[in-house]
């Protein structure tokens, strides 16, 4: 899960209105959603509350706040690219709802999605190792003062 500073980075600060949205607090991270609803049809076809349900229960990322709207954009985008399909259910105890399913195109996304975040963990593990040692550089200059 990620973790909020108490004080704003600069960014926050010139933006006040935007500052949930700054990048310093993981404001970006909802672009892996892609990944997210594919690794859960790959588990087992689902409709989109339940897709909504789930990822916001996750642990892998905090999706507490997701946008449903977003949510259910992001399905009719990866709908129409052909990584997943929708077909609807008519259940006579409940309204109609589409069900998706991952698709083998789906598939090969997913796997792409592999190599592509596991490139993204290094970078992302060197560049945390860098911030730190900045940091610490930084700290120990000051306290020299």
């Amino acid at each position: 899960r990620q973790r909020h500073l108490t004080i704003p980075c600069e960014m926050c600060i010139r933006d006040s209105a935007n500052n949930d949205k700054c990048a310093c607090k993981g404001a970006f991270i909802d672009r892996f959603v892609q990944p997210s609803i594919l690794v859960l049809l790959s588990k087992d076809k689902m409709h989109g509350f339940s897709i909504l349900r789930k990822l916001q229960e996750s642990k892998d990322i905090d999706y507490s706040s997701i946008d449903p709207t977003g949510l259910y954009r992001a399905l009719k985008k990866m709908e129409s690219s052909g990584i997943i399909s929708g077909e609807w259910c008519t259940d006579e105890s409940a309204q109609p709802r589409k069900v998706y399913t991952i698709t083998d195109e789906g598939r090969q996304c997913l796997a792409f999605w592999k190599e592509t975040l596991t490139g993204y963990a290094l970078s992302i593990e060197r560049l945390a190792r860098a911030v730190s040692d900045s940091l610490d550089a930084t700290n120990k200059r000051f306290k020299k003062m």
